[in-house]
């Protein structure tokens, strides 16, 4: 989701394996639909830990030692990395309503199909990632990745098997920032570390990122306006307001600019009247049962089978997490993209549903302009194609050159696999591996 308007180590680390949870749990988690670990990963400098559930491939192409790994982080920011498990493209996605009696259904266009997923709640604070005081929620985007790397590092010591495989960073939304800032440490890291700590990143894939904020914000005037959704007075009194918000971003007044963000698209949703400015396409602002997952996530045998602290409420989106990194909304996380484009081994996959009104398709063209790359020119050239799913049916437009590819995904919104569950599907499995308009080499 975008910016919301808003022990001892030894005892942290519990690595939870699906074959051993009681048969209390097995009643609501049907045995497929366990992680195959899960528990809490160690970051030393925090005395602290971040939470994984992981799911290995069920339908691999590939090796088990080289199928490819995603990383998958929630946006919010604070929001539960179970939201996208659970309700978007798990191995299995909650029925039922937000009374408690939620129980699961098997997901056919889950990703982890071909590849393992590791869902880790981030930044720490976040889902069942509690945090020793509020003190230790991060602030910026630099200790978040460091966090992250931290986590990783850990999963990896405890699954040295696993470290040879193609990792891919993924997320959505506020995760724009933390997926090319985490991306480019890990560059910047791995040639320090001997070979044996090494990670084995080949990508990075953002859904409606929240990446380059002062460049999104210049958009929204315009895309209302052609939407038909304001008319030419609104849409001058939207603009000042953008230039204004602009300006506050630029002074580095951040706390200020936030609030200026925050205040222009709660405008915005007033006078269109719209549910939700995540998607221009429903009726309802509550499409995903975001209510009934926090009810669902919350019971005990839920939290066991998960493997989960007991003593930990968990919070959909953490309102403590979106305090502590207010002032950070307005930030960029641009250079962290222009790392990774720099990077000859690095492929990038940008997406959006383009009924998304906050962090769409013209959201991110406009940031696209301004990265520093030097295949930017070629890329802006490059011819969009139409992209039709297997069935024949139209799914979206792909755009791209070299390490990036550009994705507008028809009949969208902001969760893109929520709305479109098989183009989603097909659009992951083609692009990390290579194939198809999605090119780009391949995971070997």
């Amino acid at each position: 989701m975008a910016p919301p308007p808003l022990f001892s180590l030894l005892f942290l680390l519990v690595v939870v394996v699906g074959a051993t949870f009681t048969a209390a749990a097995e009643v609501v988690f049907p045995r497929e639909a366990l992680p195959t670990k899960s528990g809490y990963l160690p970051i030393p400098s925090a005395n602290a830990s971040l939470y994984f559930a992981f799911y290995e491939a069920t339908h691999p192409l590939t090796p088990p030692d080289s199928t490819p790994l995603l990383v998958w982080l929630e946006g919010g920011p604070g929001c539960a990395a179970m939201l996208s498990n659970f309700l978007q493209f798990g191995t299995y996605l909650i029925v039922g309503g937000s009374n408690g009696s939620s129980s699961l259904a098997p997901n056919p266009f889950a990703w982890n199909r071909r590849f393992g997923i590791l869902f880790l709640d981030s930044p720490l604070g976040s889902g069942f990632s509690a945090a020793p005081s509020p003190a230790a929620i991060p602030t910026d985007q630099s200790v978040i990745a460091e966090h992250i790397l931290a986590a990783l590092q850990s999963f990896f010591s405890v699954q040295p098997g696993f470290r040879a495989r193609p990792l891919f960073l993924t997320g959505e939304s506020y995760a724009g920032k933390s997926l090319p800032t985490t991306g480019a440490l890990i560059l910047t890291v791995n040639p320090t570390l001997p070979e044996h700590r090494r990670i084995n990143l080949r990508g990075v894939a953002i859904g409606n990122g929240w990446v380059h904020p002062v460049a999104t914000l210049t958009t929204h005037a315009d895309t209302a306006y052609f939407m038909g959704l304001i008319n030419a007075r609104q849409k001058r009194e939207l603009e000042a307001m953008q230039l204004e918000a602009v300006a506050l971003t630029r002074a580095e007044r951040w706390s200020e600019a936030s609030n200026a963000e925050e205040n222009l698209m709660s405008w915005l949703q007033n006078v269109t009247g719209l549910a939700t400015v995540f998607d221009v396409g429903v009726q309802s602002a509550t499409a995903l049962d975001i209510a009934g997952l926090g009810v669902f996530l919350n019971r005990a045998e839920v939290k066991a089978a998960l493997g989960a602290r007991s003593d930990v409420a968990l919070e959909i989106c953490s309102a403590a997490v979106g305090a502590a990194l207010h002032d950070d909304v307005m930030k960029s996380a641009k250079p962290g993209v222009e790392a990774l484009l720099r990077e000859p081994t690095m492929r990038v996959l940008l997406y959006e549903g383009i009924r998304d009104l906050k962090v769409g398709v013209v959201t991110t063209e406009a940031w696209l302009r301004e990265v520093e790359w030097d295949g930017l020119a070629a890329f802006l050239d490059a011819d969009r194609a139409v992209w039709r799913s297997s069935r024949g049916r139209l799914a979206g437009y792909v755009q791209s050159h070299g390490a990036l590819t550009h994705v507008a995904v028809y009949g969208a919104g902001h969760f893109v696999p929520a709305s479109q569950g098989r183009a989603s599907q097909e659009m992951i499995e083609d692009w990390v591996s290579g194939t198809g308009l999605f090119g780009g080499g391949g995971t070997a």
